[in-house]
């Protein structure tokens, strides 16, 4: 039996690719595309006069299409190639963003989104699956903590370039201020599609897959619970999302130059803090960090609900990415650990159904509720409780975590 493990031990190390510069040129030019997406698109939105009960929904169907169909994204790259299906996820979302340019209307823009989602889904459990290639056990923290840190710089860099671009352009944010970042965005997610074309990948035999192994992480007991209490936190976590574009846009009346500046420090922190991150989770453990860095985001809907300047969202941003820098790498190591070889793409597939099933109803309901509050008390009022009570909600949700098991002590050198 120990003859057995010490092989299985040796296979898996010598399945551990080294990163090299494609590696982290793929996680740069992807996570450029997607941090200009994620920073414009609902301010976007808004300036575009979605309602809150429509931006809710937009924001609900992008969180469930982007994530229900990532279990059967997961098995087909395990089954046949991880970096192809990063290569057309990447390439195929890109075409859709330039799509963003010519359609505006709330209709328009949710088509647009639920076709980009579709296919951004099909390469972010192939990725994930792919970074694990690249990483053991040992010191996973510390290689996801560099490659987190390269991705957040180059948000850090999309966001200064917009910035410069659009500062000495002044006036009223209209709908065409988004072009820069949306056109930036497209462009990139090409370049990251084509970057990981030549990237090797592990090929692990496991015989014939049988279809149920698409379920597999769900028969995992303990991180089944692990999925209960995130479901839980992620429902919370989402009800402040549809609400933040409204205090950006219409509360602090945030340019476009603005918005790039937030996002640019906000990435700034990440990326000074998640190598540090990387190696704090390789000593203490990833369930310390996960749960206090999910647990003090609570701070973020309640203190954007007293913003009254830019430069307070500025502040906010900035002291809250050490929690976002601590969860992201902490949660990634996570269920990393907790999948079988073999299986990674469809663990990585089943934490963002999950996520992505209770953060659609999280939005939704966030958008009706403040939407109806609005009726009778204001649009102003309706958003500021809105965020108390998302902020109520991420506290309690939070301490779920403290009922989930760690997972680095008892996979210790298993060098997976």
């Amino acid at each position: 039996m120990k003859q057995h493990s010490s092989k299985a031990s040796r296979s898996r190390a010598e399945d551990t690719l080294k990163p090299n510069r494609i590696l982290y040129g793929v996680a740069a030019f992807t996570y450029f595309s997607d941090k200009l997406l994620g920073s414009f698109l609902f301010p976007y939105a808004v300036v575009t006069g979605v309602s809150f009960d429509q931006m809710g929904l937009i924001r609900s169907t992008r969180n469930l299409c982007q994530n229900m169909l990532q279990m059967g994204w997961g098995e087909i790259s395990e089954r046949f190639s991880k970096r192809l299906l990063v290569f057309l996820g990447y390439l195929l979302s890109g075409c859709f963003i330039v799509a963003l340019l010519f359609f505006r209307s709330p209709a328009h823009l949710l088509a647009i989104i639920i076709l980009h989602s579709i296919f951004w889904s099909a390469a972010v459990p192939a990725w994930n699956s792919l970074l694990a290639d690249y990483t053991k056990l040992e010191t996973r923290g510390q290689v996801l903590g560099k490659i987190g840190s390269v991705s957040q710089l180059s948000g850090v860099v999309a966001t200064v370039i917009v910035a410069f671009i659009t500062y000495t352009r002044s006036g009223q944010v209209t709908a065409d201020s988004f072009t820069i970042p949306f056109a930036l965005s497209a462009l990139t997610a090409a370049i990251g599609a084509f970057l990981a074309l030549p990237l090797k990948e592990s090929k692990i035999k496991t015989g014939v897959r049988s279809k149920i192994l698409i379920l597999s992480p769900l028969f995992d007991r303990s991180f089944r619970n692990f999925l209960i209490v995130g479901g839980f936190y992620w429902f919370s976590l989402s009800f402040a999302w549809p609400l933040f574009p409204y205090v950006i846009i219409n509360v602090v009346h945030a340019s476009v130059w603005q918005i790039a500046v937030i996002a640019s420090l906000s990435g700034l922190v990440v990326t000074a803090t998640q190598p540090k991150f990387g190696t704090l989770i390789d000593k203490v453990g990833r369930k310390p960090i996960l749960v206090i860095s999910r647990a003090s985001l609570f701070l973020l809907p309640l203190l954007y609900a007293f913003a009254e300047s830019w430069l307070h969202l500025l502040a906010i941003n900035a002291l809250l990415s050490l929690s976002m820098s601590a969860s992201i790498v902490s949660l990634r190591a996570y269920i990393m650990d907790s999948a079988p070889l073999g299986h990674r793409a469809n663990y990585v597939a089943a934490v963002n159904l999950v996520s992505g099933l209770a953060t659609s109803i999280g939005s939704l309901v966030s958008g009706v509720f403040t939407s109806q509050l609005s009726v009778s008390l204001g649009a102003e009022r309706a958003l500021f409780i809105g965020l108390i009570f998302s902020a109520i909600l991420r506290l309690v949700s939070s301490s779920g975590f403290l009922l989930i098991r760690e997972t680095l002590d008892k996979s210790r050198g298993q060098g997976g």
